[in-house]
């Protein structure tokens, strides 16, 4: 039976499966809580937000398609392949997508990872008597996408006095049209980018918001991005997968 457990990075235009599973590998979260000492009260810890989470692990880019862990016999490419899309993207800071579908081997699915990452970093080794074989390490960091605000300053009506500054005046939205920043629900497969690319994954219920809206082009049969709720990246769907909150 296919092996169907696989750890995927993409880029617009661009998505590898990695060659061999590894035997392991992590996700680390950490919480940035802090810790004081209250005269009268003693310790006590503040809850902050949690850091960005972490994946990392430890595996190899085989130099031959014929190896019986190989995942991707069928399309092989050898290992410059990947340590040239990882050693661009840590070079150009390159946000990259790394998903990890999860299947048992039956092929029922348990439960993915989908999120934003950079590299943060990448080492490769090759060991005597395993020639054409690359090992390597890689280490991701989550990337939360973020925006500026602006805001419009006000000259005073009379000299001397301190500058204003206000948002700009929110325009009115006709009612029903989705747009960036909408609170959302959102039921159906999800995919890498809004063309329909591989990997993909299964929402059923999710509560999230529309990050991006690319509804310009015809061909992108997904055209809405959609993030959970504290920024996390989870993919692209259709305008028929998506409920306005409170709509």
């Amino acid at each position: 039976m296919e092996n169907q457990y696989g750890l995927y990075l993409a880029r617009e235009g661009a998505v590898i499966r990695l060659p061999v599973n590894p035997e392991s590998y992590s996700i680390t979260q950490d919480n940035d809580n802090g810790n004081y000492n209250v005269l009268g009260v003693g310790p006590i810890m503040i809850p902050r937000t949690p850091k960005l989470r972490t994946p990392s692990w430890s595996g190899l880019f085989p130099g031959r398609p014929g190896l019986g862990a190989v995942l991707t016999s069928g399309a092989f490419q050898p290992p410059k392949f990947y340590i040239d899309f990882l050693q661009t993207a840590m070079d150009e800071k390159q946000v990259l997508r790394f998903v990890a579908n999860r299947c048992m081997e039956d092929g029922s699915a348990i439960f993915d990872t989908n999120m934003e990452v950079l590299v943060t970093r990448f080492k490769t080794e090759e060991r005597g008597g395993e020639t054409g074989d690359f090992y390597y390490d890689i280490a991701l960091s989550e990337y939360r996408d973020y925006s500026p605000r602006t805001v419009r300053l006000q000259a005073p009506a009379e000299a001397g006095q301190p500058v204003t500054a206000t948002a700009e005046t929110t325009r009115s939205v006709p009612r029903g049209q989705l747009t960036v920043g909408q609170a959302v629900t959102v039921n159906g497969s999800c995919w890498y980018d809004s063309y329909g690319g591989e990997p993909h994954a299964a929402l059923s219920g999710f509560r999230g918001k529309i990050s991006r809206i690319v509804t310009a082009d015809p061909q992108r049969a997904y055209p809405y991005h959609i993030t959970a709720e504290d920024g996390g990246a989870k993919g692209w769907v259709a305008a028929s997968q998506i409920q306005a909150v409170g709509a």
